[in-house]
């Protein structure tokens, strides 16, 4: 029963050791874009409430939400607003911002 313990000690010692190099030690490309999520505000947007609440209840881990506004409506605008107090690595754009934003971020 002993060898059994120590087994699986040892076995979790690795997985632990192993976890703790890949978080720490290793290195991102630094050729790799950085992640983003989209989303375009269109007013016919039937769902635009529901998928603004998926998003809010995801907004950790990523690197950016841009929130495009392409034909928003005020109302829509306001749950925007709401969603990027609450969290900071929102950020809310007109379409003719858009293309700017994208080059800084996957260029610089």
């Amino acid at each position: 029963m002993d060898g059994i313990v120590i087994t699986a000690a040892v076995i979790l010692a690795v997985v632990a050791l192993i976890e703790v190099v890949t978080l720490f030690l290793v290195k991102p490309d630094p050729a790799a874009p950085p992640y983003i999520e989209l989303l375009p505000v269109f007013e016919e947007d039937k769902f635009f409430q529901r998928r603004l609440e998926y998003l809010g209840r995801r907004c950790g881990g990523r690197t950016s939400l841009i929130i495009a506004d392409i034909s928003a409506t005020e109302e829509q605008l306001e749950l925007c607003r709401r969603l990027a107090e609450e969290s900071p690595d929102t950020v809310i754009i007109t379409m003719a911002q858009l293309e700017e934003l994208l080059r800084e971020r996957f260029l610089a």
